[in-house]
């Protein structure tokens, strides 16, 4: 589950375009005129003013290999707080997981997986027994296991991630966030959901609200979705070419 906090501001583009102006001496209290400046930095991709707008997201029943993933978009200076493995105390409050799909619906594969999450918690409990403190008793935890996450990320460095996050080839429960997330943020306001619309999209169709046509794949290993790019010889003179040796 995904809220998004009331700091979170709900006009990002005449955020956008109010601090664009000054830079160029326009006249910053028309919002008309913010909202087309901000549309235009954002057409001719002048990504340092998508650092302004902030989301102050707080995630919370995803597991730990997901907040992982996270980590990764540190651009723009976002910060974050985690639920501490240190302080909570998971003998009492258990270890829930989340289970994959690939695992859930095997009958088989699910026993295992449960035996495997219930032999964890019970070596937990006897390690604690021991007199072991938590902070290296929860050194146990799998990845699968539960976390909460407070995360503060600007719209630049979230755009990235919706590029990478909404691919096809992306993890299933990143992607499963990230189509979550997209739909929270279009349901926040009118503006957020320009910019979700225009710019919250894989990286094959970033260029899209320009051009629906200019779709391409950067991947080498792509899922076949739109074009690969050495298809379109966009990169034929770099790539490929006799190098005289």
């Amino acid at each position: 589950m995904i809220t998004i906090s009331e700091y979170t501001t709900k006009t990002p583009m005449r955020m956008i375009g109010e601090f664009a102006g000054f830079c160029w001496g326009a006249n910053t209290k028309d919002n008309e005129k913010n909202v087309k400046r901000a549309i235009d930095c954002i057409m001719s991709e002048h990504g340092r003013t998508e650092e302004f707008p902030d989301l102050y997201l707080i995630i919370d029943g995803v597991d730990a290999k997901t907040l992982r993933e996270l980590y990764t978009h540190i651009g723009g200076s976002p910060t974050r707080l985690q639920a501490s493995t240190r302080y909570i105390d998971y003998e009492k409050k258990g270890v829930p997981v989340i289970t994959p799909p690939s695992i859930a619906n095997k009958e088989l594969a699910k026993e295992a997986w449960d035996e495997t999450i219930e032999s964890i918690k019970k070596g937990m409990n006897k390690l604690k027994a021991f007199g072991v403190p938590n902070e290296d008793v929860t050194n146990l935890l799998p990845l699968a296991y539960q976390s909460k996450m407070v995360w503060k990320v600007n719209l630049r460095t979230l755009i990235n991630f919706m590029h990478k996050r909404l691919c096809a080839r992306a993890y299933w429960e990143i992607r499963q966030l990230s189509n979550e997330l997209k739909k929270l943020i279009s349901d926040y306001s009118d503006e957020w959901k320009q910019l979700a619309d225009w710019l919250f999209v894989p990286y094959c169709e970033r260029y899209k609200f320009m051009n629906p046509d200019f779709c391409f794949c950067t991947e080498s290993k792509g899922c076949g979705r739109h074009p690969n790019i050495r298809d379109l010889k966009i990169v034929s003179k770099y790539e490929g070419e006799d190098d005289g040796k």
